[in-house]
């Protein structure tokens, strides 16, 4: 009998792709990968972006190892590659692999579980439990930028980029296998092939996939400064490419900007999102905004609110400054009051929250396209449309990993809402 490898994961798109990638590697050796319930082992995939994303894999791994003694568990990730004593301390942890091993835990398990009994590999790969048909491909790893804040660059390392034609024909894999939807995702995606100077970048790889046969194609995330002309004329005449782009923001003041090393104002920032609905009118533009940078004042503050109101952001993801060990904000005396910190993101996702729900007002009685991944208790289906709105409406289970035409009839929180049965697109 194979045993069962379960896969918690926190943190970004890259960290879903590297899980991804484990479980498809234990699948082909046999091995039953489960997502959900018990299982002979864990595998945490942390995330240290901030202090809160630290303490959630450590309080998973103990709720897991005392619920569930017997279970041995790996650690992976982020936090693995910055903290491995602290992650080793922790009940039931048997092996801590940072993100330069993570292709070795399938290795390191199958010696792990061979101490207590030998294991062979099954005659036939189980499958995972379910395909994701929004499958995630990393074409790029680590960052250079060192912003003021961010503990990333020693997490992941300097930037590395994997060559074209190994992406292509993951992504041929993926097709075969019956994604719908293929993301492109990386920590620093923009700079997808930069380090190999004269080598092809983000721009020829999507000119690369015109050729394949992808129903939808969509970026993870871009830094405002690596989407220049030729990026942005690409993506704008790209015709699988899902009308959406998410740049990270991270303020809307000038002096908190260039404190925290990002490399652009907030004047380039609008350039940039006005040349991207000259070419794309109906693009959709999601960000994320921090507050709390040490020395934030509340009228820098209030800057960087009008300025996401301006900006029209359909989603928004607001996150608090956390204090990072090593990073040069964290040694500033003028670090803001967590209290006033909370309660400017609070403040700030209320706006986000007024921005989400006015993009989604803006396609009720329109047609739109949406990806289901999922059904409901309440035998409901969700799923996103190609603008990254989040859809719900009744159908049938067999429409999961299927594109559907849907009339939006309404718009709840940000989301969009169907009372009636779809029909396939055409």
């Amino acid at each position: 009998m194979t045993p069962r490898v379960r896969i918690s994961t926190f943190g970004c798109k890259v960290n879903q792709c590297d899980s991804e990638e484990i479980a498809r590697s234990l699948a082909a050796l046999g091995w039953e990968v489960v997502p959900c319930g018990p299982a002979a082992v864990h595998i945490v995939n942390t995330c240290t972006v901030t202090a809160t994303a630290d303490t959630k894999a450590r309080k998973l791994i103990r709720k897991l190892a005392r619920e569930q003694p017997a279970a041995a568990i790996i650690v992976t990730g982020c936090w693995a590659q910055r903290d491995p004593e602290s992650a080793r301390a922790l009940p039931g942890v048997r092996a801590v692999l940072g993100n330069e091993e993570k292709a070795r835990v399938p290795e390191v398990l199958s010696r792990m579980l061979a101490r207590g009994r030998r294991l062979a590999p099954a005659q036939h790969a189980a499958p995972l439990p379910s395909l994701r048909r929004r499958a995630f491909v990393k074409i790029q790893d680590g960052c250079d930028h060192r912003c003021a804040y961010c503990a990333v660059p020693d997490a992941r390392g300097r930037p590395t980029s994997r060559p074209m034609a190994e992406v292509l024909a993951e992504v041929e894999r993926l097709l075969d296998a019956g994604a719908q939807e293929i993301v492109l995702c990386g920590i620093r995606l923009g700079a997808y092939g930069r380090e190999r100077q004269q080598g092809p970048g983000l721009a020829a790889l999507l000119h690369e996939m015109r050729a394949l046969p992808v129903p939808r194609l969509r970026l993870s995330s871009i830094e405002p400064m690596d989407l220049g002309e030729e990026l942005l004329e690409e993506v704008a005449d790209h015709p699988r490419l899902c009308h959406h782009l998410h740049l990270p923001l991270e303020s809307g003041d000038d002096g908190v900007l260039g404190e925290m090393g990002r490399g652009y104002t907030r004047a380039d920032f609008a350039r940039l999102v006005r040349r991207a609905r000259e070419g794309w009118p109906d693009v959709a533009l999601t960000s994320d905004v921090m507050v709390g940078f040490p020395g934030e004042s509340e009228e820098q503050f209030q800057r960087t609110a009008a300025f996401v109101q301006e900006m029209r952001f359909s989603r928004l993801h607001v996150f608090p400054y956390s204090r990072r060990p090593g990073t040069p904000a964290a040694q500033r005396r003028n670090q803001v009051p967590v209290a006033v910190t909370r309660e400017r993101a609070e403040r700030l996702r209320a706006v986000g929250a007024e921005l989400a729900q006015r993009a989604a007002a803006d396609w009720v009685g329109r047609e739109v396209s949406v990806l289901f991944e999922e059904q409901g208790r309440d035998g409901r289906l969700t799923g996103l449309t190609e603008h990254y709105l989040r859809l719900r409406c009744p159908g049938p289970r067999g429409w999961i990993g299927r594109i559907i035409s849907v009339a939006a009839e309404r718009a709840v929180g940000g989301e969009l809402r169907t009372r009636h049965a779809p029909g396939p697109a055409g």
